[in-house]
């Protein structure tokens, strides 16, 4: 017997599907009587694109649409396939889009290929039917995924249907089964034991009752829901993922010459912090936050393994956070491999600098550290667990030892004030020679998150998003369980504070590649500091034996009173007045940057002639 897999828009083109990826193994291990063919639909649909519009839209357009998961973009491309019309809601959807100051021209023009493509695509699929058909489905591949699997079930009604992924977690995967007759099964939870139990059980004829989290149909016809897993899989069940469809496929097709590919591991799940204090606004770990990480003895060996096969050196790690103990086990060896690997990891914003040089040192070289706000007040309302200097000290060890640091501003939690935003703003030129946020954004309220789960906190009004009634024609309450994002009422800072601090963010982009903040000591332990920072003037100021001590002493952020300690330990006999004085000259100079009474320097110790990553590209540091 034989399942098709199929990784459907809008898997990125640049990576292979790690579900793919790694499910293949686990059939052909665990489903003796399967065999695995794997179809990556988003690269054909990246082909049908290029070649219907006569290359007009390209792979740059693909990844603009495959980055909008917050208006649904994707998904609504793909309703007239859905729905079986020519088009859908263009219109209403166009106006959705402008009000949120989006163009609308580019997903108009693609929608109106995907009735074709789907049609085209099923009817490949079934000149050499399958005996069965699985999608796997995050964030925008749930129209796509129907949408095929209606028109196999109109033309090859003998094929079953599986659907999983994240998409379908906790409620969202009985809603999605009982509203799709197209789906046979909904897998929620981890595929690795359900899928291949499902396949034994289709094999054999046998009953499905014990398949864990899996949606099927009774013989009335209703939606039947099977218990989830009692315990979350244990990683040494999760195999290395094996990626030759995607380069066979990539090999062969007119885009491959567009895509850069990435490999893509994944070395642990859940969030270790989020066991104790899951940050307030993420759902992204669904109904299993619990953290299990692979055996630190199986990653450097598979990242090898990965990179000799297929003859690629950028690799995505897909893990919410890194697993902390790898910095001693896992990076060294890592390390080891001695190839130019370039590597991506999301990790804890609080890292020290030792920590990032272990990492920098196993090519760890682009990191998302979870920033997500420079205000220590704001960060208490996320959960974070770290204090705006922790971020500030982050992105300037991350500058310094040459990582790519990826992150963003959030607002819109309650609690916060328009004040803390304003003093904000007044800081932020401090910072234009570091890496700057991708922008500013107000938080959804996502399904999973403390503060989609617990009203009390703030979001008592919610229905499900707005981008969804040009998506589905399913009941209002059917859609609560079916959906991931959801409208509320605006909470924290509204108004012309949020243009303000979006543009603010766009003016440290622009200042960026040509600012510097350098810093050197000399043999007697003296600092000078050159700035070359765009909203400052030129200067190259000397400190003094006390002011370089108290500069110094800001490396791992200081308070005041750390201060004092250390200048009473160092011999230095000063007043808390004149104390005070340095910290403001430090602050009011952009030197430093406080928040609640703690204090941690900016300059880099580095050549102020040294050249610096600007959107993953190297540009000149000083004009």
């Amino acid at each position: 017997m034989k399942i098709l897999m199929i990784a459907m828009p809008w898997q990125g083109l640049d990576t292979p599907s790690s579900a793919l990826g790694v499910l293949g193994p686990c059939v052909r291990k665990s489903a003796a009587d399967w065999t695995v063919d794997e179809l990556y639909a988003n690269l054909r649909w990246a082909e049908c694109l290029m070649r219907e519009s006569n290359g007009s839209i390209t792979c740059e357009d693909y990844g603009n649409i495959a980055d909008q998961v917050f208006h649904g973009v994707g998904d609504w491309v793909f309703t007239p396939a859905l729905y079986d019309v020519d088009s859908y809601q263009v219109d209403g959807y166009s106006k959705f889009l402008e009000q949120r100051d989006m163009d609308s021209t580019l997903p108009v023009a693609m929608q109106k290929y995907a009735r074709g493509f789907i049609r085209d695509l099923a009817a490949e699929i079934a000149a050499d039917p399958p005996d069965v058909v699985g999608f796997t489905s995050t964030f925008m591949q749930n129209v796509p995924s129907l949408a095929l699997a209606r028109e196999l079930k109109k033309i090859a009604p003998g094929i079953l249907t599986v659907l999983g992924g994240s998409n379908c977690d906790g409620a969202q995967g009985p809603a999605l089964h009982r509203n799709f007759g197209q789906l046979d099964f909904v897998i929620s939870g981890e595929g690795e034991r359900a899928l291949p139990a499902l396949l034994n059980r289709i094999a054999k004829g046998e009953g499905l009752a014990d398949v864990p989290g899996l949606s099927w149909r009774g013989d009335d016809g209703q939606t039947v829901v099977n218990p989830p897993a009692k315990a979350a899989l244990p990683f040494a069940m999760v195999p290395a993922p094996g990626y030759d469809s995607y380069f066979q496929t990539l090999e062969k097709s007119p885009v491959r010459h567009h895509v850069r590919p990435m490999l893509v591991l994944e070395t642990s799940r859940g969030c270790w912090w989020g066991e104790a204090h899951q940050c307030t606004f993420c759902g992204l770990n669904g109904s299993n936050i619990d953290f299990r990480s692979k055996a630190p003895e199986r990653i450097a060996e598979e990242v090898r393994e990965l990179a000799e096969r297929y003859q690629v050196l950028d690799l995505v790690m897909v893990d919410n956070i890194l697993d902390m103990k790898y910095l001693n086990t896992a990076m060294p060896e890592i390390a080891a491999l001695d190839c130019d690997l370039r590597i991506h990891y999301e990790i804890k914003s609080n890292m020290n600098r030792g920590q990032l040089s272990k990492l920098k040192e196993a090519n760890v070289l682009f990191v998302q550290p979870g920033i997500e706000s420079l205000s220590s007040h704001v960060l208490r309302l996320m959960d974070k667990g770290v204090s705006a200097a922790h971020n500030v000290r982050m992105l300037r060890d991350g500058q310094d030892l040459g990582l790519n640091v990826t992150w963003s501003i959030l607002y819109g939690f309650p609690g916060e004030t328009e004040d803390e935003y304003r003093r904000l703003l007044k800081k932020m030129a401090t910072l234009e020679h570091l890496e700057p946020p991708s922008g500013a954004w107000r938080i959804a309220l996502e399904r999973f998150s403390p503060y989609f789960e617990d009203p009390t906190q703030g979001f008592m009004f919610r229905r499900p998003s707005e981008i969804y009634d040009f998506i589905y024609q399913v009941p209002r309450d059917e859609l609560y369980d079916m959906v991931f994002f959801f409208d509320t009422s605006v909470q924290g800072i509204s108004g012309p504070i949020e243009d303000e601090m979006k543009q603010a963010c766009e003016e440290w982009a622009k200042a960026y590649p040509q600012s510097t903040l350098s810093y050197w000591t000399d043999d007697r332990g003296r600092v000078t500091i050159e700035d070359r920072r765009a909203s400052w003037p030129e200067e190259v100021i000397e400190l003094d034996d006390v002011q370089s001590n108290v500069y110094l002493g800001m490396f791992q952020c200081a308070a005041r009173e750390g201060t004092r300690r250390r200048l009473a330990d160092s011999g230095h006999v000063v007043s808390d007045g004149e104390i005070e004085e340095m910290l403001r000259y430090f602050v009011d100079r952009g030197l430093a940057f406080e928040d609640e009474g703690r204090y941690v320097s900016v300059a880099l110790e580095v050549d102020p002639y040294r050249r610096k990553l600007v959107g993953g590209k190297e540009v000149a540091a000083s004009l």
